[in-house]
C-alpha cells in the first residue's frame, strides 16, 4: 500500500508541474499575440525589407509659366546610371569602375567611391545623372560585362528661357552639408537637387513632386530576381508668374545696353522693377549682370562659375543703394503732413545754402520755388531748409544749445521722419515672395549733417523693390501693397487652381490725400513740364508719366547713382517703376530705361 506522505508529495509536484506548464503556455500565447497583433506590422515591414529593394523614381518638378502662360521652365527626360551594391568583391568593382571611367568621363576612384558610399542607398546607388545618348548606348551594348548596373530615366530641369527672369526663377543645386540633415528629415534624398534662389527656392514645397519607385524582389543573396511593382512618381505643382516675359525681355535688354554704354566709366551693375500699383503684382524684375539657371543642370564650368558669382545677387531685393533725390518725395510728404511747410510756401534758392560755416552748393540756381517746383527741378536747397526747419535747428547756437538740440528736437524729428519712411516701405522688408530680401536703412550718427542730407536722400540706402513699393503707395492713394511674383499655383494637370496669391495691403499710410496729391503734381511736372528733370525722356510718349529723378553721390568722385521712380498713366495709375544704375550718372539717364519699359507695357496686345 502506497505511503500517504509520498502520494501527497507526488500530487504537489504534479500540481507544480502543471502550474509551470500553464504559465509557460500563457507566456507563449501572450508573446504570440504580441508578435501577431501588436508587432506584426513592423515585423512584416522588416521581412519585406529583406525580400524587396527599392529604386527611387524621381518626380518631375512643377513647370513655371509667365502671366500669359508662356512656358519658361519644364523638364526633359534624362538618364542616370545606378550601381546595385550586391557584391563585396572589390576586384570586380574595380574592373567595372575602370571600364566605365572613360565612358562616363570620371575617374575609376570617383566611381568606386560612389559604389561604396552607403549614404547614397542600401543597394541602388547613383553613379552619374545626365548621361548622353552615347553613354546610354554603351551601357546597354555591354550589359553582359556590367552586371549590377542599371540605367533609370529621370526628369531633368529645362530652363527654356535662358537668362530671362533668372533672378525671379532661381536655380537648382545639390543640398549642402549645412542643411542636409533638415532636408533628410523632410523626406528628401541625399542626391536630390533643391531650389537655391528665386521661386525655385521660395516655392520649393509646391514645385517638388512625390517620388515613385521600382520595388525589386531579391533572393537570399540579396540579388534582384524580379521587378514586381512600379509606383509612378507624382509631378510637382506648376507656377504661373506675374511676370510678363515680353516686358521682362525689354527691361533686361535696356539694362544691358545702358551698362555696356557706360562700362568705360566703371558701371557694372543695374536693377529695374515694374509693379501693378493696385495689386502688387510684379510685371518685370531684372538684375544685371545675368546668369543662366541651366548652367547648374549638368555641372557649371569655370567661366560660367566666374560669371555666376558676379550675377547671383538679385540687386532688386538684395542691394540697397543711395536713392538720391527720389527720396525727396518722402521728405515733402512728411513736411507737408507735419505742417512744417505749406503748398504755397516759397523760398529763394541762389544756388547754394550756408549752414554754420559750410557752404553747400545746389546743382543749379533755381530762384523762387515752392514744394511742387522743388520736386520738378530737384532743388536741393529747398529740401535742405525743410530738414533744418523740421528739426528746429537754428544758426548761431552755442555748444550747450547744440548738444541739447542733438539730444532733443533733432532726435525727435529723425525718429518721426524714419517712421514716415517705414510707412511707405522704405527701410522695411517689402514681403516679396522671393528669398533672401535685404532691407534698406537710414544712416544716422546723431549729428547735424544727417538732418539735411537725409532730406535729399543722401543718408539712406534703399532697394529698388522698396522704391517701387513706396512709389506705388503714392500713386494709389496710400496703400502699401505686398509685392509678389507668383500669381497662382496649378495642379500638375496644368488647369486646376490649387491657390491664388491674392493682393495684400500691408498698411495704409497716415497721410492726408491732399498731401499725396501735391506730391503727385510735382512728380507729374518732372516728366511733363519743360523744366522737369525727366522731360526729355518722356517727350512724345502717348501716355502721361509721373516720376522723380535721383542723382545720388556715392562718395566716389564721378560715380553717382542714376535713379528713377515713377508711375503711369498719371490720371489712372496702373504700374509703378524703379530703376537704379550704380555709377550711371544723372537720374534722367535711368528715366530712359523706364521709357522703354513703359513703352513695352502700353504696347501690350
Amino acid at each position: 500500500m502506497a505511503n500517504p506522505e509520498r502520494m501527497a508529495v507526488r500530487r504537489r509536484r504534479l500540481m507544480l508541474l502543471m502550474t509551470c506548464v500553464v504559465l509557460l503556455i500563457g507566456v507563449l500565447v501572450y508573446r504570440l499575440v504580441q508578435l501577431q497583433l501588436v508587432e506584426g506590422a513592423s515585423y512584416k515591414e522588416l521581412a519585406d525589407r529583406n525580400r524587396f529593394e527599392v529604386l527611387t523614381r524621381p518626380a518631375p518638378r512643377g513647370r513655371i509659366y509667365d502671366r500669359n502662360m508662356q512656358l519658361l521652365v519644364s523638364n526633359r527626360a534624362s538618364f542616370g546610371l545606378y550601381w546595385a551594391n550586391l557584391s563585396s568583391d572589390e576586384e570586380r568593382k574595380r574592373r567595372i569602375a575602370e571600364q566605365l571611367a572613360p565612358v562616363l568621363q570620371m575617374s575609376a576612384d570617383e566611381i568606386l567611391k560612389k559604389m561604396n558610399d552607403a549614404n547614397l542607398g542600401a543597394i541602388w546607388r547613383p553613379i552619374k545623372n545626365g548621361l548622353t545618348e552615347q553613354q546610354v548606348a554603351y551601357v546597354y551594348e555591354h550589359a553582359a560585362e556590367l552586371p549590377d548596373v542599371q540605367i533609370v530615366s529621370t526628369p531633368e530641369r529645362e530652363y527654356k528661357a535662358g537668362t530671362l527672369a533668372a533672378h525671379v526663377i532661381g536655380y537648382l543645386n545639390s543640398i549642402d552639408e549645412k542643411h542636409l540633415e533638415d532636408y533628410l528629415k523632410r523626406g528628401y534624398r541625399r542626391d536630390e537637387k533643391v531650389g537655391q534662389q528665386g521661386v525655385e527656392k521660395s516655392y520649393e514645397q509646391d514645385l517638388r513632386g512625390r517620388d515613385g519607385a521600382f520595388r525589386f524582389m531579391v533572393n537570399a543573396a540579396n540579388k534582384p530576381t524580379a521587378n514586381i511593382q512600379a509606383i509612378p512618381p507624382v509631378p510637382g505643382n506648376d507656377l504661373v508668374l506675374t511676370i510678363d516675359a515680353r516686358i521682362q525681355q525689354v527691361t533686361q535688354q535696356a539694362l544691358a545696353d545702358q551698362v555696356q554704354r557706360l562700362r568705360s566709366q566703371g558701371v557694372r551693375t543695374a536693377a529695374a522693377v515694374m509693379m501693378e500699383v493696385e495689386t502688387g503684382k510684379i510685371l518685370a524684375l531684372a538684375s544685371y549682370p545675368e546668369y543662366d539657371p541651366g548652367w547648374f543642370v549638368r555641372g557649371i564650368s569655370g567661366a560660367e562659375l566666374e560669371q555666376f558669382i558676379q550675377a547671383e545677387k538679385n540687386r532688386v531685393i538684395q542691394d540697397p543703394e543711395v536713392p538720391g533725390s527720389t527720396a525727396k518725395l518722402i521728405t515733402a510728404i512728411a513736411a507737408l503732413q507735419e505742417g512744417i511747410i505749406t503748398p504755397a510756401l516759397k523760398i529763394y534758392d541762389p544756388g547754394y545754402i550756408q549752414i554754420s560755416n559750410d557752404i553747400i552748393r545746389d546743382w543749379q540756381v533755381h530762384g523762387w520755388v515752392n514744394v511742387v517746383d522743388a520736386i520738378r527741378e530737384s532743388c536741393d536747397t529747398f529740401f535742405y531748409r525743410v530738414g533744418l526747419w523740421a528739426s528746429k535747428w537754428k544758426p548761431g547756437m552755442s555748444y550747450a544749445e547744440l548738444q541739447q538740440w542733438e539730444n532733443g528736437a533733432r532726435t525727435e524729428w529723425m525718429k518721426r521722419f524714419e517712421q514716415y519712411q517705414k510707412q511707405f516701405g522704405l527701410g522695411e522688408l517689402t514681403g516679396i515672395d522671393l528669398p533672401n530680401e535685404v532691407p534698406g536703412f537710414l544712416e544716422d550718427d546723431g549729428r547735424l549733417p544727417v538732418v539735411y542730407y537725409s532730406a535729399i536722400g543722401q543718408m539712406e540706402r534703399f532697394t529698388p523693390i522698396e522704391l517701387v513699393q513706396y512709389t506705388a503707395a503714392i500713386a494709389n492713394g496710400g496703400k502699401r501693397m505686398e509685392p509678389h511674383v507668383v500669381d497662382r499655383v496649378l495642379a500638375p494637370d496644368g488647369r486646376t487652381v490649387v491657390r491664388r496669391i491674392e493682393p495684400k495691403v500691408l498698411n495704409t499710410v497716415q497721410v492726408s490725400p491732399d498731401v499725396l496729391q501735391i506730391v503727385r503734381e510735382g512728380m507729374y511736372q518732372v516728366a511733363n513740364h519743360p523744366r522737369g528733370t525727366a522731360y526729355g525722356a518722356f517727350a512724345g510718349a502717348p501716355y502721361k508719366v509721373a516720376g522723380k529723378t535721383g542723382t545720388a553721390e556715392t562718395g566716389i568722385q564721378g560715380f553717382d547713382n542714376s535713379v528713377f521712380v515713377g508711375y503711369a498713366p498719371y490720371e489712372r495709375p496702373e504700374v509703378a517703376v524703379a530703376v537704379i544704375v550704380p555709377g550711371g550718372g544723372h537720374g534722367a539717364d535711368s528715366a530712359v530705361i523706364v521709357r522703354k519699359m513703359l513703352d513695352a507695357y502700353f504696347a501690350r496686345p
